[in-house]
């Protein structure tokens, strides 16, 4: 995400990256459609008391809202135990409503391990990341 963008661009971004429709997204903020589409088009912005939901909807910071980047980096412990045979596969699948998109598999390795994640569904979705898993020593003999 490009830190030039304005507010309304990036909330156009996020909303569409979270697979939301103005409607959805208006309903959820209890305001008119029509407001959400004048803050993408950058005729208006939203209130300043509507940018703490905003964030937490879109789950990111308010200065994330405003094109700051953050530097620290997430790192995911995973779970002691699970319900199930523990594989050592780390499963994403990218649905668009019931279609399957794209799926994945990686083997994780003890330490941290690096996944890239790249997908591009036209030009309505286009998803870049490093997602960063750390697997503890102890949790390679489950």
């Amino acid at each position: 995400m490009n830190s030039k963008n304005t507010v309304g661009e990036r909330i156009a971004y996020y909303r569409r990256l979270n697979a939301m429709t103005q409607e959805d997204f208006a309903k959820k903020l209890n305001v008119s459609t029509q407001a959400v589409s004048k803050w993408e088009q950058k005729i208006t912005s939203p209130d300043i008391m509507l940018l703490p939901e905003i964030a937490k909807l879109f789950c990111i910071s308010i200065d994330e809202l405003f094109g700051m980047k953050i530097n620290t980096e997430p790192v995911f412990n995973l779970v002691q135990s699970v319900p199930w045979n523990d594989d050592r596969k780390i499963r994403f699948a990218i649905y668009h409503g019931k279609k399957l998109i794209q799926q994945s598999e990686y083997e994780l390795q003890s330490g941290t391990n690096e996944i890239n994640i790249h997908f591009d569904y036209g030009k309505a979705y286009s998803i870049n990341g490093l997602c960063k898993m750390n697997m503890q020593k102890n949790q390679t003999d489950l």
